[in-house]
C-alpha cells in the first residue's frame, strides 16, 4: 500500500510540471432565472474540442495556453452562451444560463456531449436531477426521491413499499446517505412508503454504486449524494401542493439580490386528521422542514447554511407510542485562492433518534428513547491544473455518540433504570485524488484515501471467547475505561482507480474501488425499521473492508448518438460482515458485542 502512495504523488508532481507558461479562466455557472448554480455544466472550448465541467458548487477553472478562444458554456433545457475571450492573463467569468423557452425543431441542446457516457471515465454512477425523477411515476401521486433511485440499474428494494434500497449485493446499513454533505441515518417516512426527501426542496441526486472518488468514503456499497436547491437569488416565489398523503408549501426569494437568498420547504401528512371520526386517541403522522440561506460575500467567498428537521408521530392513544426523526445541518464556506484552487470548508451535525412508551400511569410504564449524533469538519479542495488534471484532496473528521438505550421502566410504582452505557468514537480521513488525460483515447483517475476509526473510552472495555458464528461469546473480563481513552484503533488505506479507453464511438472502462465501513447497523428485518441500531466498531466489533471491480463497455448508436447503451459487470467482496446469534435479542443488552 506504500507503493501505491507514492505512485500517486509521483504522477501527481509530474503533472505539475506541465501546468506552467499557462493562464486560467474560471467562474460558476448559474441559472439567470434564479441564481441556482448549474451543477455539471459544460464548459467547451472550440479552439481545442475540448474543456470541462462545473463542480457540485458550479464553480469551473480551466488552464489554457495564451491565446484567443471561443468558450461555449451549456446545460440541459438552457440556451447555449458562447464567449470570446482573449487569454493574455488569468481571468474571472461568470455566466448566467437562460432556460430555454422557444421549441426549435431539429435542435437539441443539452447539459453534455451526446456521447458523454462514452467519453466520460465515470461509471457505475447515476446522475437525476429533480426535473427527471418529476416524470416517473410516482407512489400515491408522489414524486420521491428513493423509489426513484430503486428503478436504476444494481439497485434493488427490500419491500414494495419500503424507501430502503441494496445496491450491488450491498445491505441497507451500506449506503451512505447524504443531503447537502450531512448523513442522513434513517431515509423514511410512514414506515418506508416515502422518503424524508422534500422533493420541493431537492435540486440534484447522484447515486455511485463502484468506482467511488477518493473524497467519499465510511460506507462499502454506495453513495446516494443530494443537493438542496439554493434559494431564488432573482425574485420571490411561492410554490405548494394538495396531495393524497400529506401537503406541502416551498417559498423562496432574496435577502438581497444577486447577493443572498433563502428556501423554505415544508411538508405534513394528515391521515391522522382524515382517521380522527374513525379513532379515538390513536394518530399517526410526520411532518418535515427543510431550509436554506446562502451569502455571496465576494467574488471569493460564498456561505451556506441548510437544515433538515423532520418527526413521526405514531401514537395509540395519549400515553403510548413511538416517535423517531432526523435532525442535520450544514454550514459550508466556498473559498477560492487563487484562479485555479477551490476550495469548501463544511461544518455538519446529524442527529437520529428514536424513543416509544407504554403503560396506561404512572404506576406502570417503561419508556425507552435511543439517538446517534455526530459532529464533522470536512476541508474539500478542488485543483485545476489544466484541461488534462483535475486534482481533488482533502479530509474529514467525525465524533461520533451513540446512545443505545435510555431506558426506564415502572412496575407498580417501583422504578427500574435500565440504560446502557453510551458510547463515543472518532473517525477521520485524508484523500488525494487525480482525473488526468492521458490522450485522446486514454482517460485515468486514481486516488489514495486514508482513514482510521478510534473507539473511545468512558465506558466497559468486555473481552469475550472465540466462537463459531451464529454462537453466543462467553464474558470473559470486564474493564472501566476513562473517557477519551483509546479502546480499540483501526486504519486502512482505501486506493481508488478508473480508465477509460475509447474505441471509435465505444468506450471500455474499469474501475476498482477499497472502501473500510465503521459503524454498523444492526437490524433484525430486511427492511430498514425505526428502532434499526446504529453501532461502532469495537475491540470486539471489527470495521467492514470491501473490494470491489467493475469492468463496463459503452457504445451510443445513431447519426447523433439517438441510443445508448452501455453493459457492466462487477465483482465485490467484503470481509467483517457481523452475523448475528441465532434466537437472541438485539437491544438492550448490555453484553451486545457477544
Amino acid at each position: 500500500m506504500k507503493n501505491v502512495f507514492w505512485v500517486v504523488i509521483l504522477m501527481l508532481v509530474a503533472s505539475l510540471a506541465t501546468a506552467q507558461g499557462k493562464f486560467s479562466l474560471n467562474g460558476y455557472v448559474q441559472n439567470s432565472e434564479d441564481g441556482e448554480a448549474l451543477i455539471g455544466a459544460t464548459i467547451f472550448i472550440e479552439e481545442l474540442g475540448t474543456g470541462t465541467s462545473a463542480n457540485i458548487y458550479g464553480f469551473y477553472s480551466v488552464t489554457l495556453p495564451p491565446g484567443k478562444y471561443t468558450i461555449q458554456y451549456r446545460y440541459v433545457t438552457f440556451n447555449t452562451e458562447s464567449r470570446t475571450v482573449e487569454l493574455d492573463a488569468n481571468q474571472r467569468l461568470d455566466v448566467e444560463l437562460r432556460p430555454e423557452s422557444t421549441e426549435l425543431d431539429e435542435i437539441v441542446i443539452t447539459d453534455k456531449a451526446l456521447d458523454a457516457n462514452v467519453v466520460d471515465i465515470e461509471m457505475s454512477a447515476e446522475k437525476l436531477d429533480i426535473k427527471t425523477i418529476e416524470k416517473i411515476p410516482a407512489f400515491l401521486g408522489e414524486v420521491d426521491v428513493i423509489k426513484s433511485i430503486q428503478l436504476l440499474p444494481g439497485v434493488s428494494s427490500v419491500g414494495e413499499v419500503s424507501s430502503g434500497f441494496k445496491v450491488r449485493g450491498g445491505s441497507v446499513g451500506h449506503n451512505l446517505v447524504l443531503l447537502d454533505d450531512a448523513p442522513v441515518y434513517n431515509s423514511s417516512h410512514l414506515f418506508g412508503f416515502f422518503s424524508v426527501f422534500n422533493p420541493d426542496a431537492v435540486k440534484d441526486v447522484k447515486l455511485i454504486k463502484g468506482g467511488i472518488p477518493a473524497n467519499y468514503g465510511g460506507r462499502l456499497a454506495s453513495i446516494l449524494d443530494v443537493r438542496m436547491k439554493e434559494g431564488n437569488s432573482k425574485k420571490q416565489t411561492l410554490s405548494g401542493g394538495i396531495g393524497t398523503v400529506f401537503s406541502r408549501l416551498a417559498v423562496q426569494g432574496p435577502f438581497k439580490k444577486d447577493k443572498a437568498s433563502y428556501f423554505v420547504a415544508g411538508r405534513r401528512s394528515y391521515i391522522d386528521v382524515l382517521a380522527a371520526p374513525f379513532t379515538e386517541d390513536a394518530t399517526l403522522f410526520f411532518y418535515d422542514l427543510t431550509t436554506k440561506v446562502n451569502y455571496n460575500i465576494n467574488d471569493k467567498n460564498r456561505h451556506y447554511l441548510s437544515g433538515y428537521f423532520g418527526r413521526e408521530v405514531f401514537k395509540f392513544d395519549e400515553r403510548q407510542g413511538f416517535n423517531w426523526g432526523n435532525t442535520t445541518g450544514t454550514l459550508r464556506w466556498n473559498h477560492l485562492f487563487n484562479d485555479r484552487l477551490f476550495a469548501n470548508f463544511a461544518f455538519i451535525a446529524s442527529t437520529f433518534d428514536y424513543g416509544f412508551s407504554f403503560g396506561d400511569n404512572d404506576l406502570d410504564i417503561f419508556d425507552w428513547n435511543s439517538r446517534i449524533i455526530t459532529y464533522t469538519f470536512k476541508p474539500y479542495f478542488n485543483y485545476f491544473l489544466n484541461t488534462n488534471n483535475e486534482i481533488t484532496f482533502g479530509g474529514e473528521a467525525t465524533y461520533y455518540r451513540f446512545n443505545p438505550a435510555e431506558a426506564v421502566g415502572v412496575s407498580d410504582g417501583i422504578t427500574t433504570d435500565i440504560s446502557l452505557d453510551r458510547k463515543f468514537a472518532m473517525e477521520s480521513a485524508i484523500y488525494i485524488d487525480n482525473t488526468q488525460k492521458i490522450n485522446d483515447r486514454i482517460t485515468i483517475r486514481y486516488g489514495l484515501r486514508y482513514s482510521n476509526f478510534r473507539y473511545l473510552g468512558d465506558q466497559f472495555l468486555y473481552e469475550f471467547t472465540e466462537t463459531e458464528p451464529g454462537e453466543r461469546k462467553e464474558l470473559v473480563n470486564t474493564e472501566e475505561v476513562d473517557r477519551g481513552e483509546t479502546l480499540a484503533d483501526y486504519g486502512n488505506l482505501e486506493p481508488r482507480a478508473s480508465i477509460r479507453y475509447k474505441i471509435g464511438r465505444a468506450s471500455l472502462k474499469a474501475s476498482y474501488t477499497r472502501t473500510a465501513q465503521y459503524i454498523h447497523l444492526v437490524s433484525n428485518t430486511a427492511a430498514p425499521t425505526p428502532i434499526d441500531l446504529w453501532t461502532p466498531s469495537t475491540n470486539n466489533l471489527k470495521p467492514q473492508v470491501g473490494d470491489q471491480f467493475a469492468l463496463g463497455y459503452f457504445r451510443n448508436f445513431g447519426w447523433g448518438n439517438d441510443f445508448e447503451t452501455s453493459i457492466e459487470g462487477y465483482y465485490r467482496t467484503s470481509d467483517n460482515e457481523e452475523e448475528y446469534v441465532r434466537g437472541e435479542d438485539i437491544f438492550i443488552y448490555e453484553f451486545f458485542e457477544g
